[in-house]
């Protein structure tokens, strides 16, 4: 591969703006895909959750067709891969200035932390109303450590009878990978150590996950697999693989290597459904087979929004995929919190409407409709305050560039 640099300014990082505006020739070209892309994963998530939750569209006549939905739980997948693309691009053109780790993680704390632990706050003031029944190991979940705690008792994924929080497994291993990644940047700071560095564990990840699946019950292997970050982190690591990657080669040049691994990624995730006869994640072929695909198809959708007319361009800048992107984290933290009460609403509304049918899809407006009025306004009068704080106790450097690899 010829090696080529291009300049790239960031705005916006966060994972709440995952734009990048180009600068060749001194103009600017807003790559709003990336908030396409966020967009596109919690939909994936918010449908597989769809499927799981309202028997009548498993039971219904197009049941075979909507199975399909129940593959949502891929879009986990695809944020593992935004993000490690995302924070890589940010620590390593930081890594050699001033105030490298308080920078990262004041931004980082002032982004993740308030919604998270806000939600928890909330909750327990909320436990004498709801009658909230929380256990010791519940503990883990303000250290980041509930994925780990889950695998080991699988009750805390629940706080009976109201509050559901298996879905914050994911937010545990990200915050893990953020703990980290930036001191293996630090240490090494040359990319193409790092870049052998992101291969080497990728590989390592998936042979952990066959020799999990070979040595343990069953069980106990896939909860194992689907929850920790040494056996489900070589989407974060392939991400910032990616990042690095696209600093040193040409994005044509880059994506002739990457369509080898990407395109093939498809078949063999539905070869491994076929198999099982489920698309779901807990089955062996998909955790081990699935997991190890998945990555490099979403890095190939990842690397082609970054091509001029591409069809992924166009596609992920629509206006309302940059929407649910936008407040996807809001999204994914409260679609499902109250799950087991949103079930008694979907019963009362089935007893009065008298129509699975019409119970289910006045169900499905209303808890699609609700969450993103409740994600949008706690990102708007919540976690909007915090983010204004980065500027004041953790300001961007002068001149934070990403060198691309030449495009043309």
């Amino acid at each position: 591969m010829s090696y080529r640099r291009r300049t790239v300014t960031t705005k916006g990082e966060e994972s709440t703006d995952t734009s990048l505006s180009i600068a060749p020739s001194g103009r600017h070209a807003h790559y709003r895909a990336l908030d396409g892309l966020r967009g596109l994963a919690i939909l994936l998530v918010f449908t597989t959750h769809i499927y799981t939750n309202v028997a009548f569209f498993r039971n219904s006549s197009i049941g075979g067709v909507l199975a399909l939905a129940a593959s949502g739980w891929i879009g986990v997948d695809l944020f593992f891969v935004l993000s490690g693309f995302l924070i890589t691009g940010i620590l390593i053109t930081t890594v050699n200035g001033p105030r490298y780790f308080r920078n990262f993680y004041i931004r980082r704390v002032l982004r993740i932390f308030p919604l998270f632990y806000g939600v928890l706050l909330l909750l327990a003031v909320l436990t004498p109303v709801l009658h909230l029944e929380w256990h010791s190991g519940h503990i883990a979940y303000l250290f980041y450590c509930q994925n780990i705690a889950m695998t080991v008792n699988p009750g805390l994924v629940q706080v009976a009878p109201a509050v559901y929080l298996g879905h914050f497994w994911s937010l545990a291993v990200e915050e893990q990978y953020y703990m980290l990644w930036p001191l293996a940047i630090w240490l090494l700071r040359d990319e193409r150590r790092i870049m052998r560095l992101c291969l080497v564990l990728i590989a390592c990840t998936i042979l952990l996950r066959f020799a999990l699946i070979w040595f343990l019950p069953s069980n106990v292997a896939l909860d194992l697999i689907l929850r920790e970050l040494p056996t489900h982190g070589d989407g974060l690591l392939l991400g910032s693989w990616l990042a690095l990657a696209m600093r040193r080669w040409p994005l044509g040049e880059l994506w002739q290597h990457m369509k080898w691994l990407a395109w093939p990624a498809l078949p063999v995730f539905l070869a491994a459904g076929l198999y099982e006869h489920t698309l779901n994640f807990h089955s062996p072929a998909m955790e081990t087979a699935g997991f190890t695909v998945l990555p490099f198809m979403f890095a190939g959708l990842l690397l082609k929004c970054f091509v001029p007319g591409s069809w992924e361009l166009r596609f992920f800048s629509l206006p309302f995929l940059r929407f649910m992107g936008r407040y996807s984290y809001g999204i994914y933290v409260y679609h499902i919190l109250f799950w087991p009460l949103m079930v008694q609403g979907l019963h009362w509304l089935q007893a009065h409407l008298h129509s699975r049918i019409v119970a289910g899809l006045v169900y499905l407006l209303l808890w699609s409709l609700s969450t993103i009025a409740v994600a949008v306004l706690s990102y708007r009068y919540f976690e909007s305050p915090f983010l204004r704080l980065k500027e004041r106790f953790a300001p961007p450097q002068q001149t934070r560039a990403i060198a691309l690899g030449n495009s043309q």
